[in-house]
């Protein structure tokens, strides 16, 4: 579905985007190049779909069955390149698209000299029915079309001071432009949340504005303490309501609900000194982390090494976490929420060092003889009764050593020096997560990497000092016990 907001029961067979009359279906269909509409960046919101065309033409989607507008707006003249892949704005950028994002309940795109332009995503062959949802008049490039090719926008807003520029060469700039490079500095990237905007600049600041507000002059505010030094590269990522900030190897995740109290503290305290929300999960911080997919209720991060850790909760519907299924996941550290309450988070213990989406299935046939309690269950009667009375802080180590062990299966590289599995991307929205991997399947093939079927449930010597009971010798722990950062929340 792309909006569920007006239909259920989706397709499972993919559905291809389409163009309006007179264009091509497919840039792989067109005699010749079509820079209008061979995509080069797309973005999906909750019930729409925003393109950026190779020419820097902005295309909007919001139902499969009918085709893209054209977006133009009445208060802003966008530059294209031409067909013929010439640049006709060699001599500046004012005008040109630089991205486009598609958030919650908002449309947005970055535009070169008027910053970051937002505006309601737009339904125009709905109007007939009911109003508009954004103020815009269709155009159709011939008469005879039932569909209008381009949308011309009445309304849209921009944020304030996100259309600043460096000058480029010798070029010399006002005062004021001067101390709006001072104070806020260029986009270099930003998200649009259900009631927000985030971005970052060249000078390593943060900002939101608020949406809602568009009309207010002074509608942005700086984040002070997501900002960095000087120089410092920075860069925001996120979705409907939570959102990370990455400097320096460290990453903040933060919600929504940060945002409104910094907001409405403005007077009160300016500095966000005494604003609590901001969540440094030690798994992330210099962990070589790329990017984060953020869900409704759990996020995915992606590290240069190839790995996938996953965080948060999910329903026991939805394995959103990739963490396996239960009851066998519990040995994860997959806890289970307040009464009441049907999700199933992570344990403290799990955000240590993180947990590891697996992708072999021997490796999960694993961790459902060790939830039986291993090889021989009886001899391990007494510490597995733990796991099946979920006594959370024996099971958070526990879970720590299977994820330890569990990095037997990554020992073996090809040639090429990476594993059978290597994440690429990694995507998530809802209750749902997806990633896109390399696999060499002759190490995925290998089934004699780690002798699973005759392992014994852990038997350990706790942080406590406490050793669990049994006959067979302790278990030894892969990289060592960690250092256990419980208290990640409250520091």
């Amino acid at each position: 579905m792309l909006d569920g907001e007006r239909g259920f029961g989706g397709s499972v067979d993919p559905n291809p985007l389409r163009f309006p009359a007179g264009y091509p279906e497919s840039p792989a269909a067109a005699a010749y190049n079509e820079p209008t509409i061979t995509i080069r960046q797309f973005s999906a919101g909750r019930s729409h779909i925003l393109g950026l065309s190779d020419s820097g033409r902005i295309w909007s989607w919001h139902n499969f069955d009918q085709a893209a507008v054209q977006i133009k707006f009445v208060n802003i003249e966008l530059k294209e390149d031409s067909a013929d892949g010439s640049n006709t704005t060699s001599s500046s950028l004012f005008g040109t698209v630089k991205q486009v994002i598609a958030g919650w309940s908002y449309s947005s795109a970055y535009i070169h000299g008027a910053g970051i332009v937002v505006w309601d995503p737009i339904r125009p062959r709905a109007a007939r029915n009911g109003p508009r949802r954004a103020r815009s008049v269709p155009r159709r490039a011939l008469q005879h079309d039932p569909e209008p090719d381009t949308m011309l926008l009445l309304e849209n807003f921009e944020l304030p001071k996100t259309g600043y520029q460096r000058p480029k060469g010798s070029l010399r700039e006002s005062e004021q432009d001067q101390a709006l490079g001072e104070e806020v500095g260029q986009v270099k990237n930003y998200i649009v949340l259900e009631h927000y905007a985030v971005f970052v600049t060249d000078i390593g600041k943060v900002f939101c504005s608020k949406l809602d507000e568009k009309d207010k002059a002074d509608n942005i505010q700086e984040l002070c303490a997501l900002s960095c030094k000087p120089g410092t590269a920075v860069d925001v990522q996120g979705s409907f309501r939570t959102f990370a900030v990455f400097s320096d190897g460290a990453v903040v995740i933060a919600e929504q609900t940060y945002l409104e109290r910094c907001w409405d503290a403005r007077t009160s305290d300016p500095q966000q000194t005494n604003i609590a929300g901001l969540k440094r999960i030690p798994a992330l911080q210099n962990n070589n982390v790329v990017s984060i997919a953020f869900g409704d209720y759990h996020f995915l991060a992606l590290h240069s090494t190839g790995k996938i850790t996953s965080y948060g909760k999910h329903t026991p519907s939805y394995a959103a976490l990739g963490l396996g299924e239960l009851p066998a996941a519990r040995l994860r550290g997959l806890g289970i929420g307040q009464v009441g309450d049907r999700d199933h988070g992570l344990l403290p213990h799990a955000y240590t060092k993180g947990r590891a989406v697996w992708f072999r299935p021997e490796q999960h046939e694993w961790l459902k003889l060790l939830s039986r309690g291993g090889k021989d269950p009886q001899e391990a009667q007494d510490r597995w009764s733990d796991n099946a009375d979920m006594n959370w802080p024996v099971l958070g180590e526990i879970s720590e050593w299977v994820e330890q062990e569990a990095k037997a299966w990554d020992e073996d590289k090809g040639e090429d020096g990476l594993g059978a599995y290597f994440a690429l991307r990694v995507s998530a929205a809802g209750w749902h997560s997806g990633a896109v991997l390399l696999v060499n399947e002759e190490l995925a093939n290998k089934t004699e990497i780690y002798d699973w079927v005759n392992k014994p449930f852990p038997r350990l010597r706790l942080s406590t000092g406490e050793e669990m009971p049994g006959l067979v010798p302790f278990d030894e722990w892969r990289e060592g016990r960690p250092e256990w950062q419980l208290d990640w929340e409250t520091s």
